[in-house]
This record gives C-alpha cells, sequence and structure tokens, in this order.
C-alpha cells in the first residue's frame, strides 16, 4: 500500500482539462508579441558610455532585478487570476529575489533527471496525470506570479522602450499596468517585448504569471536540474524610434590569411508612425587607444 499526502481533485483527469492557458500546451506558439531575436544592443546617450562597453550602465537602461511581489501555486487552476490587475492588492504576499529560482527560496521541489521527463510524456500536453509516484502528481504545474512597480525615466519620453527577460524558466506571460503584453516559452533566450503603448508618466507596473512546464519542456529536457523562475536579469531600457535593430560582422581573410576585408551588415528599422529619410551608416573602429 502506498500512502500519498497530496492535494485531492474530484477527477484530475477532467478538472486539469480546464482552468489553464491553452498556449501552455501549444507547441506552435513560441512566443505572442515578442520582438524578433538579434544581436545584442543596447543604446548609449554618448561616445564615453558605449566605449566604457557597460551595456547596464547606460543612461537608456534600468535593471529590474530586486524584490519582486511573488505567490506560488503547485497547480494552474489555484493561481490568482486577476493578479495583474492594478487594483489587485499583493500587500500580503512574499517578497522574492529576482533572478532566482523559486526552488532554491523555498517554493515547490527541485528535481534533477538525466534522461526522463518530470511530467507524464503525453507530447504537447504537460497536465496529463503522471502515475502517483512523480512529484507532478502532486505538483502538477506550479505557477509563480510576479509583481513589481518601476519609474518611467522623464527624459525616456518620445523614445521607444522595450522590456527583456533573459531567462525564465519554462514559459510565461507578461502583463504591465492591467494591460497583456505577451507571451514567451524557449526558456534560455532573451524575451523582448515593445511596451511603450503600455506605459504612463512616472509610476508603472509590471506583472508576470511564470509556468513550469509548457510544450517546450519537451525539448527543454536535459541532464540538469530543474528548476524553475526568472532566473536571469530582466533590463528596461529606452531607444530612439529609429534605430539599428540587428547587425552581423564579417571579415574575409586573404589567401595568405594575413590581411582581411571589415564587412558590416545592418538593419535599422523605424519603429514611429512617421517615414524617415534615407540616411548613410558610417562605422568606426576603435583600437582600445584614446
Amino acid at each position: 500500500m502506498v500512502l500519498l499526502s497530496c492535494k485531492l481533485y474530484a477527477n484530475p483527469d477532467t478538472t486539469v482539462n480546464r482552468g489553464y492557458p491553452a498556449e501552455i500546451e501549444n507547441p506552435r506558439i513560441l512566443g505572442i508579441n515578442k520582438q524578433p531575436a538579434h544581436a545584442t544592443l543596447m543604446p548609449y546617450e554618448n561616445l564615453e558610455e558605449a566605449l566604457a562597453a557597460d551595456r547596464h550602465a547606460s543612461s537608456y537602461s534600468r535593471s529590474l532585478n530586486g524584490q519582486w511581489k511573488f505567490h506560488f501555486v503547485t497547480w494552474p487552476q489555484e493561481r490568482p487570476v486577476d493578479f495583474y490587475k492594478e487594483d489587485y492588492d499583493v500587500s500580503r504576499w512574499d517578497n522574492i529575489e529576482v533572478p532566482s529560482n523559486w526552488q532554491l527560496k523555498g517554493y515547490g521541489t527541485p528535481y534533477y533527471s538525466n534522461y526522463t521527463y518530470i511530467f507524464k510524456k503525453d507530447f504537447p500536453r504537460v497536465m496529463s496525470t503522471p502515475p502517483v509516484w512523480y512529484t507532478a502528481y502532486r505538483e502538477r504545474n506550479p505557477v509563480g506570479s510576479y509583481r513589481r512597480e518601476f519609474d518611467l525615466p522623464q527624459d525616456w519620453q518620445g523614445r521607444r522602450v522595450f522590456l527583456t527577460f533573459d531567462g525564465v524558466d519554462a514559459g510565461f506571460f507578461l502583463w504591465v499596468n492591467g494591460k497583456k503584453v505577451g507571451y514567451s516559452v524557449n526558456s534560455r533566450n532573451a524575451a523582448e517585448f515593445d511596451i511603450t503603448d503600455v506605459l504612463k508618466p512616472g509610476k508603472n507596473m509590471v506583472a508576470a504569471e511564470v509556468y513550469r512546464f509548457t510544450s517546450g519542456s519537451y525539448l527543454e529536457d536535459q541532464d540538469m536540474w530543474r528548476l524553475s523562475g526568472i532566473f536571469r536579469n530582466v533590463t528596461l531600457w529606452s531607444s530612439p524610434q529609429a534605430h539599428i535593430r540587428d547587425f552581423s560582422v564579417n571579415t574575409v581573410l586573404d589567401a595568405a590569411y594575413r590581411n582581411a576585408v571589415l564587412q558590416v551588415t545592418a538593419k535599422v528599422k523605424n519603429f514611429g508612425l512617421q517615414a524617415m529619410p534615407a540616411r548613410e551608416l558610417s562605422v568606426d573602429i576603435y583600437d582600445g587607444k584614446r
């Protein structure tokens, strides 16, 4: 006989099929309203800032690392579905450090596995009922709800504002000031969102709902500790309406491998509503000497 101390549902096989967003079990959705991937970039106020090469020290960058309000549940059906609304009171919630993994802060169970899925293998579903000895039988798909406020710098008015999560395991929905911004899976790559149109002067509020398992978890099954949460930097940053959005640098060597031609290709995007005249892109090569 096996005795379990666990949360009971009237009928788990039917209950789990409702009460959670369909996106988490849709392998065709890698993100909603995410910006396309691009080379690492950060606007700077002047040449001195740029040469220092510290993206997080830019005048147009603000870290949102630190203490966030946090609520944890082991089943999606128990999550506070309205927590992203501006009038929702989170004052009694716990605080959690961002970046961090919530299992290392006392929430849920850390797993280690080198080859097996830690939820029931039933692609693309992640809410199916596993054997009773699985931890996921009791903690079917934990959800962490995160909230914090931030101030929008006054000198960013008229510019584009982006919010970048460098790593969130495994998938998450994002709201700003009570308005839904988007969704992301692919936990080891950055998720970047244009939040310009939902911002307001002064104080703003960001909310993230993080799911431990999504259909993407089938690809992210590796020999490692399975941990969850906002585990890398969160950065708010600003750019001109038109700016270099992506670039590549290629050095074509001659036959003797002594000299090369430097080829720089850049993509410029105009996020504004007004067309801009053609401009010439110049590239200065800095040799490390002043």
